[in-house]
């Protein structure tokens, strides 16, 4: 039997208690990593909080309704910002707990529950790693921006304005950045956990994640940069201040003996 899994980042959180409460007759506590899972159409869909939803047999023109559907229950923006496409095939001509993965498909000597939660798992971590990736790119850009406008960079209160953002994007990001953690699954079953290898360096999740934490030390550097621009900034005006009252002062009493 085939399985085509597809799978879609919807923004930066869902409102997984909301769902299961609307969808859900029975209420229970998952984790972070854990989806809430539920039969949809003639297949099966994980909704994970962290922003991502994984279809598994669900067909195209009805996964897209239930996107619609799930738009509602995320808190934020909602983004469709990308799609991952993934089949998964037994082959009996490999070895036991031998995988091999070519052109987004993946063969495996069996397929149980466990198998189909790791790669609904995977999935959601490429598609929004995504989400991040442009987050990322996004700070990057308005820094250089900043930085490219002349006289811009002397201006310390939004100098201040710019690194606050900084550092409230990145605290953001590598909240975000939770999500790469490997899943306690795969922890305990040795299938999983090769499964869960295999299709991490097929989506290059650990190249692409240095690559985001790269540019978020460049980010922090800059904004570390605008802090003492702002710093120094107010010392000067400061400084200003104190030399004008001197002055003034100075102007008073020759006034007053002058006059």
């Amino acid at each position: 039997m085939q399985y085509r899994f597809i799978a879609l980042d919807l923004g930066d959180d869902i409102d997984i208690k909301k769902l299961m409460q609307e969808k859900s007759s029975h209420i229970e506590y998952i984790r972070w990593e854990e989806p809430f899972k539920f039969k949809y159409a003639q297949g099966t869909v994980y909704v994970y909080s962290f922003g991502a939803v994984v279809g598994l047999n669900v067909p195209s023109n009805q996964f897209n309704s239930l996107v619609s559907e799930l738009d509602e229950y995320v808190i934020g923006n909602v983004k469709h910002t990308a799609t991952e496409i993934l089949e998964v095939l037994v082959n009996k001509d490999t070895k036991d707990r031998e995988i091999e993965i070519s052109e987004d498909r993946v063969y495996v000597s069996r397929i149980d529950e466990g198998v189909l939660s790791t790669v609904a798992f995977v999935l959601a971590q490429s598609v929004s790693l995504h989400r991040i990736e442009q987050k990322t790119d996004l700070l990057i850009d308005e820094i250089e921006k900043f930085l490219s406008e002349k006289g811009k960079v002397a201006k310390g209160r939004k100098a201040l304005g710019l690194a606050m953002k900084i550092l409230k994007t990145r605290h953001e990001i590598l909240s975000d950045v939770m999500i790469l953690d490997k899943p306690d699954i795969a922890w305990e079953n040795e299938l999983y956990d090769q499964l869960y290898q295999k299709l991490a360096r097929y989506y290059e999740l650990s190249r692409r994640y240095k690559n985001v934490t790269t540019k978020l030390d460049h980010a922090f550097e800059v904004a570390s940069v605008l802090l003492e621009i702002h710093s120094e900034s107010k010392a000067n005006f400061l400084e200003w201040m104190i030399i004008l009252l001197f002055v003034l002062e100075i102007v008073v009493m020759l006034i007053e003996k002058l006059f």
